[in-house]
């Protein structure tokens, strides 16, 4: 099911259904403050006093995106998760298999990687198809240039 300007209806997305799930799987805010401190300080320095306020503050949109699934939210959402998680952050990989593999165990730090590399694939589908917010900028910015036009090999072939 789509909205009026084309997206997938948020209460149906596939993609947003699995990104909370993968959220599921991280330790509430007062679950775990030894972990939040961990993944803070993996990506954004902390000014002593504020350890986790920046974190919280930004996190705290997976709260907004189960009550309200608007696509505001949801990019504001998906903005975040990559800023703290993607990249190549062997650390931040080792904090986040303690949470995420629970279920079975490896050797290395696989399960952290895999949910960080699959949290950051799935924010970034859904960034890109909600952060518009129903505009068609994505498309209408190329639709008109002519420019491209000197780069085709035939350009006197064109429609």
């Amino acid at each position: 099911m789509t909205s009026l300007h084309g997206l997938p209806d948020p209460d149906t997305d596939p993609d947003l259904a699995h990104l909370i799930d993968l959220l599921a799987m991280l330790p509430g805010p007062t679950e775990d403050r030894e972990f939040w401190n961990a993944v803070q300080a993996q990506t954004w320095p902390a000014t002593p006093g504020t350890e986790l306020e920046y974190i919280y503050e930004k996190m705290a949109a997976i709260w907004r995106v189960t009550r309200n699934r608007d696509p505001q939210t949801i990019s504001y959402l998906a903005k975040y998760l990559l800023f703290f998680f993607s990249g190549d952050k062997p650390r931040l990989w080792k904090i986040l298999n303690r949470v995420t593999s629970w279920d079975f165990s490896l050797r290395d730090d696989d399960a952290g990687r895999w949910w960080a590399q699959d949290v950051c694939d799935t924010a970034w589908a859904l960034y890109v198809r909600y952060s518009h917010d129903g505009d068609d900028r994505w498309q209408e910015k190329w639709r008109y240039q002519d420019s491209w036009l000197e780069w085709l090999p035939n350009s006197d072939n064109l429609d």
